[in-house]
């Protein structure tokens, strides 16, 4: 399990403990890498470290915020087990899903939650409804991914895809999803889309810089993809 975090000094103690506690009811041999992003002058590493007693939990750090994609592949790095999970540290997406995710992993290379796929349980102000399906669209169009989803923070992969995805990878911030998951297509590996199983709840806003950073990054992916050939398919 690799947990950014980032400003969750209140949330990432309770993420830890029950994300524990789920994968030790499903009885499985695994480690939690917690990375704090570079966090300034909160308690989001001190209660990383708080978290660490059950020697199954790892926790680092670096001082300058690099973004969430940055993190992950910080976290990956220092990783060990086959499959890996990719799991926001504000529980947005409830534990329970990282079940699904194991589960359909055993048909796939990369499983991705969706928050819009038929049997998904997600509740959603208009505006970021249509903010997520805009995104979601334009991605499609211009990567040629087809996928409902891209942004949900659920994924799931065989470790052997990340290793050899990641030296690939650019962006950090806004559009690492897009990118990493465009990378795991334009290099052959199956994804499988799950459905949310439990609830989430979109309703935060986001700023018109936030957007357009976003827009950009995914016009270097798409540049990256189409026209440099980053992300070529396995010989």
């Amino acid at each position: 399990m690799i947990i950014p975090a980032y400003r969750l000094e209140k949330r990432i103690g309770l993420t830890v403990r029950r994300v524990s506690a789920l994968l030790d009811k499903l009885g499985l041999d695994y480690e939690v890498i917690v990375v704090d992003d570079g966090s300034p002058g909160d308690g989001t590493w001190v209660e990383a470290m708080n978290s660490c007693g059950n020697g199954r939990v790892k926790a680092f750090r670096y001082s300058v915020n690099r973004g969430k994609g940055y993190a992950l592949l910080y976290g990956f790095r220092h990783s060990r087990g086959r499959r890996i999970v990719f799991f926001d540290g504000d529980l947005d997406v409830h534990e329970g899903q990282i079940e699904v995710l194991l589960d359909c992993l055993k048909g796939a290379d990369c499983v991705i939650t969706s928050k819009w796929h038929p049997a998904s349980k997600t509740v959603a102000t208009p505006d970021r409804r249509l903010l997520s399906k805009c995104f979601n669209l334009l991605a499609r169009l211009l990567t040629g991914l087809r996928l409902r989803d891209t942004q949900t923070g659920g994924k799931a992969f065989r470790r052997e895809v990340l290793e050899d995805i990641a030296p690939l990878l650019t962006v950090k911030r806004y559009a690492f999803d897009v990118e990493l998951l465009t990378a795991v297509t334009a290099r052959g590996y199956r994804i499988a889309e799950a459905p949310a199983l439990y609830p989430i709840v979109l309703s935060r806003r986001f700023k018109l810089r936030e957007i357009f950073r976003m827009l950009l990054d995914l016009l270097a992916v798409t540049y990256r993809h189409r026209i440099k050939r980053q992300y070529v398919g396995k010989g």
